[in-house]
């Protein structure tokens, strides 16, 4: 076996074991879009009430939003004139004062490089291979 032989082996292997994490990435991070949703940025009020509790507003998909705020929740609200926050594009009722998980788009770039790592080998294995023979 020559190193052209080799090389042709090696980015073969390489290229299926990559092939194979991205398709589970890939999988992992569509699962969990299809759970969870999409998660769109807004610029949220906070209203204090002279009764203690609290209300933020936001507006979505072309209407005015509102919901009582817990008391955890009005502790984290920095600047309650405008606050980023976080609607569910599906449900704009639903809104998160933190940015959803970072696990999705880390599954999803871990997918995109093992897939780039793959086409790579593919490649480079397909030129040895025609080079050589």
């Amino acid at each position: 076996m020559d190193g052209a032989e080799l090389t042709s082996v090696v980015a073969e292997v390489i290229g299926w074991i990559a092939l194979a994490i991205a398709i589970g990435c890939l999988l992992v991070a569509l699962l969990i879009r299809l759970a969870d949703g999409a998660w769109r940025r807004t610029d949220a009020v906070v209203v204090d009430q002279e009764s203690g509790t609290s209300t933020i507003r936001w507006f979505a998909e072309g209407s005015f939003h509102e919901r009582r705020l817990g008391a955890g929740e009005r502790a984290h609200v920095a600047n309650p004139d405008e606050e980023t926050a976080y609607y569910k594009e599906r449900e704009p009722d639903r809104l998160r004062l933190h940015e959803p998980p970072v696990g999705r788009r880390i599954i999803l770039t871990i997918g995109l490089v093992m897939l780039g790592i793959a086409t790579v080998a593919g490649v480079l294995g397909l030129v040895v291979t025609l080079m050589s023979g």
